[in-house]
Parts: C-alpha cells; sequence; structure tokens
C-alpha cells in the first residue's frame, strides 16, 4: 500500500516538474513573440575637451573630431524602443596630446543614462585618427611702407604706430612661413595730422600676404605732413662806427614746416624776425624766431636746432703806395709851350673796408689824377683826384707837387706831331 502511495507522489512530482518548465517555456515563446530581443544603433553626440587643446598651445589640422558616435544596443522591444541618444554620454579626452603629428585618440565607453534593462554591444569607431600642430606666439615688428608719393620737399614726421610690435599667435607651420608685418601708408592721400586705423598685413618671405592672419592684426598709424623751405634772415639797425656785417650764418639752411596740404602748398620760405644789430661791435649768436602763416607750425627738432651767428668785423686801412707815373694830367697846355712834372716820387693812398674787399685791392683799380688848367709855370701843390672801387673808402685828401715849366716858341713841339 505504502509502495503504491509513493509511487502516486512520485508520478505527482514529475508531472508538476515538467508542467512547471512546460510553462515557463511556454512563456518564453510568448514573451520572444511579442517582445522579442532586438539590437539598435543610436548616434551619439560626441563630446570632447577640445579646449583643452587651446591651453596647451595645440590646433586639430587637417582633421576632425566626429560629431557622433554610433552605440549599438539590444534588449528587448519595449525597453530598447523608448531608449535615445540623449540617454547616452560619450567622450574623448584630449588632455593627454603633448605633440605634435597624427595620434590615434581612443573614444571612452559610453556612459549610459537611462534607466531601461539594455545591454550595450558597442561604439563605431572606437578612436579617431587626429592631426595635431602645436601653437605658437612670435613677436613682430610692423613695420611701414608707402604706396603713391609726396611732392618735392615734403615728408612725413613724427610717424608712430600703436603698437609698434605684435605677437602672431598662430600653428607652428603657420608662423615658419611669416616674413614680415606691414602697414600700408598711402602717400598721395597724406594730409596733416592724420591718424589711420589700418589692418597690418601679414607677408611671407616671399612678400605674399599669408591669408590666415588677414585682418587679424589691427593697427593704428599717425604722423605730420611737412614741407622743408629755406630760412630768410634780415636784421635791422647798423653796427658801431667803423664795424660791419660780415655775413649770417644760419645753423640751418632750411626747415621742415608742419601743416595741412593747402597751407604747405602757399609757402616758399620762411622769415625771421630781423635780428638787431645796432651798435654791435662783436660776433655773436642768438636764436631765431620765425614767422609762420596761420595753420603752420615748425617741426619742434628744427625750432630747437634754428639759431644764426651774426658775424660783425671791424673796417681796416691799407695803404698802397703809388708811382707818380699812375697819375694821369689834365686840362694842360695843349699847345706844347709848357712841360708838367710831378716831383713826388710815390704817393701813399689809404683806403678803408671790409676786410676781404680792402685785400683785394690792387693798384690797377685805383685812378689818380689832376687838373692843371689856368696854372702857371713854376712849382704847385695841386689837389690829387682818386677813384676808387664803390665798396671801398677813402681816407684822407691828397695832394701832389707839380712843376710847370715853359718851353721857348723855338722849341715847342706840336702836341699833334
Amino acid at each position: 500500500m505504502n509502495k503504491l502511495i509513493n509511487s502516486l507522489f512520485e508520478k505527482d512530482l514529475v508531472v508538476k516538474i515538467v508542467s512547471i518548465l512546460t510553462a515557463i517555456l511556454i512563456w518564453f515563446v510568448v514573451l520572444d513573440s511579442e517582445n522579442p530581443f532586438e539590437e539598435r544603433t543610436l548616434a551619439v553626440p560626441l563630446s570632447s575637451n577640445v579646449d583643452v587643446l587651446a591651453s596647451n598651445n595645440f590646433q586639430i589640422v587637417g582633421t576632425q573630431l566626429p560629431a557622433s558616435i554610433d552605440v549599438k544596443i539590444k534588449g528587448r522591444r519595449q525597453k530598447i524602443s523608448s531608449v535615445t541618444a540623449n540617454d547616452f554620454r560619450v567622450t574623448i579626452d584630449l588632455s593627454g596630446v603633448t605633440s605634435s603629428g597624427y595620434k590615434n585618440i581612443k573614444i571612452n565607453a559610453p556612459e549610459y543614462l537611462g534607466n531601461q534593462d539594455i545591454i550595450m554591444m558597442g561604439i563605431n569607431p572606437t578612436s579617431v585618427a587626429l592631426n595635431f600642430e602645436r601653437v605658437i606666439g612670435k613677436q613682430y615688428p610692423v613695420e611701414v611702407e608707402y604706396t603713391g608719393s609726396l611732392p618735392a620737399d615734403y615728408e612725413l614726421m613724427n610717424l608712430k604706430i600703436e603698437p609698434n610690435n605684435i605677437i602672431l599667435e598662430e600653428k607652428e607651420s603657420s608662423i615658419s612661413k611669416v616674413g614680415k608685418v606691414v602697414a600700408y601708408v598711402n602717400l598721395d592721400e597724406a594730409d596733416d595730422k592724420k591718424e589711420i586705423v589700418m589692418r597690418a598685413v601679414v607677408l611671407d618671405t616671399q612678400g605674399q600676404p599669408l591669408k590666415q592672419f588677414e585682418g587679424k592684426v589691427p593697427v593704428i598709424v599717425s604722423f605730420n605732413l611737412a614741407k622743408k623751405v629755406p630760412v630768410v634772415t634780415t636784421t635791422k639797425g647798423n653796427p658801431y662806427n667803423d664795424y660791419y656785417l660780415k655775413e649770417i650764418k644760419n645753423s640751418l639752411t632750411s626747415v621742415r614746416v608742419i601743416g595741412s596740404r593747402n597751407v604747405l602748398d602757399g609757402i616758399k620760405s620762411i622769415s625771421t624776425e630781423p635780428i638787431d644789430i645796432t651798435d654791435k661791435t662783436e660776433t655773436f649768436v642768438t636764436p631765431l624766431v620765425t614767422v609762420l602763416p596761420k595753420g603752420a607750425t615748425l617741426f619742434a627738432e628744427d625750432a630747437e636746432r634754428l639759431s644764426a651767428e651774426v658775424v660783425i668785423e671791424k673796417n681796416i686801412s691799407r695803404t698802397i703806395n703809388m708811382p707818380s707815373s699812375s697819375i694821369s694830367i689834365f686840362h694842360g697846355d695843349t699847345a706844347g709851350n709848357k712841360s708838367y712834372k710831378i716831383t713826388d716820387t710815390t704817393i701813399p693812398i689809404t683806403i678803408k673796408g671790409k676786410i676781404a674787399e680792402v685785400n683785394a685791392i690792387k693798384s690797377s683799380d685805383i685812378r689818380l689824377s689832376v687838373y692843371v688848367q689856368d696854372l702857371l709855370p713854376g712849382e704847385h701843390e695841386v689837389p690829387l683826384s682818386v677813384k676808387i672801387p664803390n665798396n671801398i673808402n677813402l681816407v684822407g685828401e691828397y695832394s701832389v707837387n707839380i712843376t710847370i715849366t715853359a718851353i721857348p716858341p723855338n722849341e715847342a713841339k706840336n702836341p699833334e706831331e
């Protein structure tokens, strides 16, 4: 009896186990048919710490980071159907870049932020090949180059460039091509008090513009327009007696005048206030004060240097011994009844004037003559007429002794013979 009962229980247990397993199997079959496992691929945005490159002076060149990464997931249809790309965070770390060149940067495993029961199968791509180049900074002076031209005697003064040095920051390969930085000034448009805000041009070693720097170098160029004109110096008054003004030596024969083009075009020379030489007896130096038209100013450096040396010299005297043979006799007896003889052997003539002019006088420059009309035979002292160049003064009055002798009629000679 017991065996029968045990046999029945054993049969029921097997049946129960089989039933349970069958039920589970049926549940899985039904589940797989209504909510099966599926795979799905999502395009998830790729986040990066690309800003760290700039802080480490690197740039990505010739390649780029992908905008998104494919993330493959698996799970029940009802689970994965509600999963979106926003449920994932995919990152790439660029902080390890320490040198230039191509590098394969691994993409970090996705981080799932959702609450669904899913399985992440993988990502594509798993890494990115990127080309990195170091960014360097280098200082360059800003040079000024001119286009067009200025009229004769015109020039630019007080030229300033702000900043006069600039630092270019770019990829190392770009910086290596830089030859110079130039600010171009058009001289055809130059006028006074010109201030130009412009963009300097970065040129390569061949003199060609580098486009990657175009418009990136703002500078301010300022200057004044000036014209070089001669200085005219005048005097007033007269030196002390027996002194004369020999010359005026200006420290600058010409000066630079600053003004607008219209003002400068009308200036041909610059006069100074007259120098007072009243009763002067020696050479002196004096600063010069220019007389400028309205709207014009003297270049400061020239104003500081402009002066005049006024050379004052004393007249000198010189005595020249003239032979009596150099004296011409006028208005003598034309009938030949008288003879005339100057008894003085030499006549000392004293002249006075400027040193150079007096020393330049020769005896041939002096003309001596006497007039003997109405004089009877005998010895006479007659005035001597002395003619000298106009720039020389004669000192004193002169006379000579002359002997007039009567000639007997039978010995007289016709002057025309």
